[in-house]
């Protein structure tokens, strides 16, 4: 039996089936990995931190915000960013809840400290903040007037964060206790 030898073609191919393979498997790996955040200090987002911003929210559903954050602010320093709440419903009022925190370029979060308005309760126990009364359709309230890094932050002056508010929405119908745990209305 006569053995049959690869062609130039065959190792051509071969080659750049296997270079393919290797570069679509680092692509995933950086990608899924942050490399590409984690070293590009020009990073931006549509947000910038100080601009008054809203976020929408519409039944069982959760929306949020992110922007821009340097490093170089010093714990526990506040930073004016007014951020409201607006609920897009027409027809109906929403439990409402948020949580504030900074992702860094290591994978890490950490908590983000607001001055929340007289309308809203920290829980301790999950890190949310609860809007304390149904938020009727069509309005919207005011959910901080300040941010500000937690005391125990570590920021590095020269790393890029994300400022991330995150919102969630139920409904008025909905067993708000049950499904967060917490009833922002019952426990004032």
């Amino acid at each position: 039996m006569k053995k049959k030898n690869l062609s130039k073609t065959n190792y051509a191919l071969v080659f750049i089936s296997v270079s393919l393979a290797l570069l679509l498997g680092l692509s995933i790996y950086l990608g899924v990995s942050g490399w590409y955040f984690k070293n590009d200090l020009s990073y931006t987002t549509d947000l910038e931190l100080g601009k008054t911003v809203q976020v929408d929210v519409k039944k069982n559903e959760a929306n949020s915000i992110s922007m821009n954050f340097d490093g170089s602010f010093l714990a526990g320093e506040r930073l004016a960013q007014i951020i409201s709440v607006k609920n897009s419903e027409t027809d109906s009022n929403l439990y409402v809840r948020a949580k504030v925190f900074i992702y860094s370029s290591e994978n890490m979060t950490e908590d983000m400290d607001i001055v929340e308005s007289i309308n809203w309760t920290y829980n301790i126990n999950d890190g949310y903040y609860y809007f304390n009364s149904l938020l009727t359709a069509s309005n919207k309230v005011t959910l901080c007037s300040y941010v500000m890094a937690g005391e125990d932050s570590h920021l590095h002056s020269r790393t890029k964060y994300i400022f991330t508010v995150l919102v969630e929405a139920l409904d008025e119908s909905l067993d708000v206790n049950q499904i967060w745990g917490h009833n922002p209305i019952e426990n004032i």
